[in-house]
């Protein structure tokens, strides 16, 4: 079966229950939203191919549940993620205050050099927003990461989110942190840049 992909690369999607990861994931794969979604249970994913330079590369994007039970099964995704996305819900004051926990998480079971991204979620929602774009703007900066607000519902900075995180650069030129992608065509490894611009 002829491999319809040159490279892979893993995002994740982190953060607590209810705050829209399940609602992002089907919004950038499938550009569909849906307002009857019940809790993840453990983890799913969802692929979606993109062009990117010439170069066609599949993205696996993970779903992870957000409930304390299933926190040793998720942790264990951490390791192999390329870019993490935290997200938090804009009109819920708790999942904003419990990014630094999920902070503290990737810290501790994530690759040192993994790209992270604080996304404030639901922001059509605006006559029940609990936390300022100011806020979660500060956040990010504390934390050095870059920040969005998006709406899986209106669609709005879902794609840019994506953007940000898979545009890839080769080593001689750009910023950011070296990321490994696996090409399967050679079984080598070669060395690109994931830069959040």
């Amino acid at each position: 079966m002829a491999k319809t992909y040159d490279y892979l690369f893993k995002l994740l999607l982190i953060g607590d229950s209810g705050v829209g990861k399940t609602c992002l994931l089907f919004r950038f794969s499938e550009d569909s939203f849906n307002t009857t979604f019940i809790s993840t249970i453990g983890i799913d994913f969802k692929i979606r191919t993109i062009e990117l330079d010439g170069k066609r590369v599949k993205l696996q994007i993970w779903d992870t549940a957000g409930q304390e039970r299933f926190r040793t099964i998720t942790t264990a995704y951490y390791r192999g993620a390329m870019g993490i996305m935290l997200v938090y819900d804009i009109c819920n004051e708790k999942s904003f205050d419990n990014i630094k926990n999920w902070i503290r998480n990737i810290e501790e079971h994530a690759s040192s050099d993994v790209e992270k991204m604080i996304l404030g979620n639901k922001c059509d929602m605006t006559d029940r927003r609990q936390v300022s774009k100011d806020r979660g703007e500060k956040l990010a900066i504390d934390y050095r990461v870059k920040f969005l607000e998006t709406s899986a519902k209106s669609s709005l900075n879902v794609e840019e989110v994506n953007q940000r995180f898979c545009t890839l650069k080769t080593l001689g030129g750009g910023s950011g942190k070296p990321v490994k992608i696996t090409d399967k065509k050679s079984k080598r490894i070669k060395f690109f840049k994931c830069s959040l611009l």
